[in-house]
Formats: structure tokens, C-alpha cells, sequence
């Protein structure tokens, strides 16, 4: 077996010129052939090597490297192929060869399974595309951050000038991640939340809310910012404190800012001074309250002067029977006194309804507070010609004030007897009824107190707005827009509510019905709690 030396021994062998005949246009066409591929390829390896320098982010480096070495490879074969035209060194150019078959063969299986992979990088228009598109987003991103910038901005001067005191309350959180024993603290105030306690920014911010309230009012706050940490929703109530200056009413709102990872953490609060507020909604109910008993009174007034004339009458009589020596009083004193009694009746009643408002509640029969006011308005409304019917009804216990009832049954009446009237202006010959129905049970333990009326119903247009203050559908100047929301607040009052609706729904001019929904008073022993 030959040796590996005897692979470069050339002394048995010719030159691969000798095969060409040594005939020059031969021999230059192999060497500048062979020359010319051997530099081209030998430059190739050059560009390959400065693009891995340069490019260290390329994707596959060392599949340019095999590339550089194979192609070396090549280049070397060719430059031995000139050299063997003059000397026979097949031994050497076999080597050189066999190297770029190993090199070719390695580049290959390495190559093969980078194919799918190099056919799924992205091409030029899609990389160009893709550029496009983060390009808009990144101008879509800035000018959102602009725009965010702007809106924390008008926020912050909005926070800063805000008339109501507003605050962000942060939460401390315990080891088990529970935001209600972890105390809480005030983050940041506005303004007129200083100028509201008398306290600077710096004392409070940081501090809990036993730094401006006393113990009972702080463990309040305290109990609400918990409970609005536990459900997410926001929460309002009113509360009262007593200084110096009286009796302050403030309404609170409380609203969770948009959770972070660790869930809410922090409140927006704003707090109101609403003692004005409240004091003009008392003066507005007063004179409302007035409002309905001056009506009153005026259609009272004609029934009081019926007994009044009977008992002059008959006084006037017993004069004259005196002075003729005809002496029998005793009928013109039953007279008398019987119509002393229905005047004092009258007054009575007058006087309940003129009466403000006690603190508490008591059993009484519904059915005898809505059958007295039903009385009120029969008799006030007399000459309206307008039929008022009280329904056959039985006993319908229920607690609270029977005059509080008694008014909200008469502004139901009233409100009735406006729409009735309103009627009767555009169609002369309109019906002219109220109907006041008791329902015992019509809601299990509730009795209904049903207003029915004959006039134009309730227009769609104020169909959502119907209960609210200072809302009316009669003519300017005609009503307060305060009768039926101070029915709402009775019935409210007494654990109940108020509900309307048009009598009928395809017939808007047929009229609409008020019921008032009142809790039954529990008998027994258990009277004693409200409804």
C-alpha cells in the first residue's frame, strides 16, 4: 500500500502542461482563466469577513465563516491548477481539494436545514412595511403621551381650582394583603380642602383622618374608606358635625381610581359643604308645605262659613223668641253646638296640616288619614266641580305621622286636580273625576295608596324626570314642582315609595295614577320598629 509521502512524490510525473502540448494560446486560457476565478473567489471571503465584523447582529454568523473557508477553498484549487500547468504536484492539489470537499460537504448539511429558517426571514417590503408601521406607532405613541401630558395637566389645574374639597386617600395594606387593617392616609389635597380644615399640605398629606377629625368622625371615614376599598363602587353619604357655628351638613363621594396590579389602592374623594344647601331645601319645603295649606284653606273657608251662618241664624232666632217672651233654647243651643263642633273640626284639621313635623313614628289606620284628606280636597275643590271618590276600603295599619300621610295624599290630590283642570282648558266637556283607592296586600305586606285621575296623563317627554324638584308640567308660574317630591320623601320616610304610571298606555289622554307603596305596621310586641 502506497504511503501518505509518496501522495506528493512527482518524480514520475509530467506537468499538465504537457498534456496541452505546451501550445501557448492553451496554456494562457487555463492560466488567466484559473487566475482570474481564484481571485474573484478569494475576494469574496474578504467582503464576507468586514460584513461579520461590522454586522455583529446578524442572524447566523458562522454559516458566513463556513462560506469564507469554502470558498477560500475554491480559490486555492484554481491557483494549484496553474501551478501544475509547470509542475506536477497532483499530490498537493489532491489535498487541496480533498479540504473543499470536507468544507463543501459541511457547508452543505449545515445549509439544508437552515433553508426553512432563512425562507421565513421577512423581505424587504415587509421589513420596510413593518418599519412604516412602527413608525406610526411611535408617532401614535407620542402624540398619545402628549396628550396624556396634556390631560394630567388641565387634571392637575382642574384638582388645584375645584370650589369642592378633593383628596386621594392611599391604602396601607397588612402582611396578608389586606387593604382594611392597613390604615389609611391622605396622598395628596387640593386647596380648598386646606382652606376648608385650616390645614397646610404638608400636615396632612401623609396623615390619616385623626389628624382633622375627632375620634368618632375619623373612625366613620375610616369604616367608609374600607368599605369602598372591599366592593370597588363608589360610595356618597351626607353627615352632620356640630361646632362652634352650629350644625354643618357636608356630603362625601367616594370613587376608586382605576386598579393597578396590587387591585384598588387608592380613592378619589371630594367633600361639600352642603349646610346652605340643605337650609334652602327646608325653606323650599316649608313654603311648599304653606303653599298647599293656603290652597286649602281658601276652598276651607267656604265650608266654614256654612256653619257660621247656620249658627247666626239661629242665634239671630233665639233673640227674637226671647224678646217675645217665648223662651225655648235648648234647640237653638244643639244647633249651636253642633256646629261649634264642626267648626272645630274643621280647624283641627287645619291645624294638623299647619303642624311641623314630629320626630318619630306611631301606629294609626292609613285608610283614616287618606279619608280625611280626601274630606280636605272634596270640600276645597267644591266649586271645580270635580268628583273626589274615596273606594270602599278596610283598615290599613302603618306607621309613621298620620298628618305626614294625610299631606302626601293632598298633594297627590292637588297634582290630580291640576291635571284634571289642565284637561278640562283644551276640552270643555272632559270628564272631571279623582278616584282614591286603598289596596291591602296588592304587594304582600304592603298596602297601596292609588290616585287616579281623568286628565292628560304624563307627558313621554318628562316620563324620566316626573319625581324630581322644581319638575312640573303645568303653565309658568303655576306650581312649585315640589308637591310630588315631597310625597316621595314621605313615603320615604315612612319605609315606602312612590310610583306612577299613565292609566292607560295606548291612551295618553286617559289620564295617570300615583300609588303611594307603604310597609304594613307589624302587630304585636314588634310595632315598636319601623317599617
Amino acid at each position: 500500500m502506497p504511503s501518505f509521502a509518496a501522495l506528493f512524490d512527482t518524480e514520475a510525473l509530467a506537468p499538465h502542461g504537457v498534456c496541452l502540448l505546451w501550445r501557448p494560446e492553451l496554456l494562457w486560457l487555463h492560466v488567466i482563466s484559473d487566475a482570474v476565478t481564484g481571485l474573484a473567489y478569494w475576494s469574496i471571503p474578504v467582503v464576507l469577513t468586514i460584513i461579520a465584523l461590522r454586522r455583529r447582529d446578524m442572524i447566523y454568523p458562522w454559516a458566513l465563516e463556513l462560506f469564507a473557508v469554502f470558498i477560500l477553498a475554491c480559490g486555492a484549487t484554481h491557483f494549484l491548477s496553474i501551478w501544475t500547468l509547470w509542475r506536477p504536484d497532483y499530490g498537493l492539489q489532491g489535498a487541496v481539494k480533498a479540504v473543499t470537499a470536507v468544507v463543501s460537504l459541511v457547508t452543505a448539511i449545515a445549509l439544508w436545514p437552515l433553508l426553512p429558517r432563512l425562507l421565513a426571514l421577512p423581505s424587504s417590503a415587509s421589513l420596510a412595511n413593518a418599519n412604516a408601521r412602527l413608525t406610526r406607532e411611535v408617532a401614535e405613541r407620542r402624540e398619545a403621551e402628549q396628550r396624556a401630558r396634556g390631560s394630567e395637566a388641565r387634571l392637575a389645574g382642574f384638582f388645584a381650582h375645584q370650589a369642592d374639597a378633593l383628596f386621594v386617600v392611599r391604602a396601607g395594606r397588612d402582611a396578608a394583603g389586606d387593604t382594611s387593617a392597613g390604615g389609611f392616609a391622605f396622598e395628596t389635597v387640593n386647596p380648598a380642602f386646606c382652606r376648608m380644615f385650616a390645614v397646610t399640605r404638608e400636615r396632612i398629606e401623609g396623615a390619616g383622618p385623626d389628624r382633622l377629625l375627632a375620634s368618632e368622625g375619623a373612625a366613620q371615614l375610616d369604616r367608609e374608606f374600607a368599605e369602598c376599598f372591599r366592593t370597588g363602587q363608589p360610595r356618597s353619604w351626607e353627615s352632620a358635625t356640630t361646632g362652634p357655628d352650629g350644625t354643618q351638613h357636608w356630603h362625601t363621594v367616594l370613587v376608586p381610581l382605576p386598579a393597578d396590579a396590587d387591585g384598588v389602592v387608592r380613592l378619589l374623594g371630594s367633600l361639600r359643604d352642603v349646610t346652605e344647601l340643605r337650609r334652602l331645601q327646608l325653606d323650599l319645603v316649608e313654603t311648599a308645605r304653606r303653599a298647599t295649606i293656603g290652597a286649602m284653606c281658601a276652598g276651607v273657608a267656604h265650608e266654614m262659613s256654612q256653619p257660621v251662618n247656620i249658627i247666626g241664624l239661629w242665634a239671630d232666632r233665639a233673640r227674637s223668641t226671647l224678646d217675645a217672651g217665648h223662651v225655648r233654647p235648648r234647640r237653638a243651643m244643639e244647633v249651636v253646638l253642633d256646629q261649634t263642633r264642626r267648626l272645630g273640626a274643621l280647624l283641627e284639621r287645619m291645624r294638623d296640616l299647619a303642624r311641623n313635623p314630629i320626630p318619630g313614628d306611631e301606629p294609626f289606620d292609613a285608610a283614616a288619614a287618606v279619608s280625611a284628606a280626601v274630606e280636605v280636597a272634596r270640600r276645597a275643590w267644591a266649586l271645580d266641580r270635580i268628583e273626589v271618590v274615596l273606594e270602599p276600603h278596610a283598615e290599613a295599619p302603618v306607621r309613621g305621622r298620620p298628618a305626614q300621610l294625610e299631606q302626601a295624599v293632598l298633594h297627590l290630590l292637588e297634582n290630580a286636580r291640576d291635571a284634571v283642570l289642565q284637561r278640562r282648558q283644551r276640552e270643555a266637556e272632559a270628564p272631571a273625576r279623582i278616584t282614591v283607592s286603598i289596596i291591602g296586600n296588592a304587594i304582600p305586606d304592603s298596602v297601596t295608596i292609588a290616585v287616579r285621575d281623568t286628565g292628560g296623563g304624563v307627558p313621554t317627554t318628562m316620563a324620566g324626570h316626573m319625581l324630581e324638584p322644581f319638575v312640573t308640567s303645568k303653565d309658568p308660574g303655576q306650581g312649585t314642582g315640589l308637591g310630588l317630591p315631597l310625597a316621595v320623601g314621605i313615603a320615604r320616610g315612612m319605609g315606602g315609595r312612590l310610583a306612577w304610571a299613565n292609566a292607560a298606555e295606548d291612551r295618553p289622554d286617559s289620564g295617570a295614577v300615583f300609588r303611594l307603596i307603604l310597609p304594613l305596621a307589624i302587630p304585636g310586641p314588634a310595632a315598636g320598629t319601623t317599617a
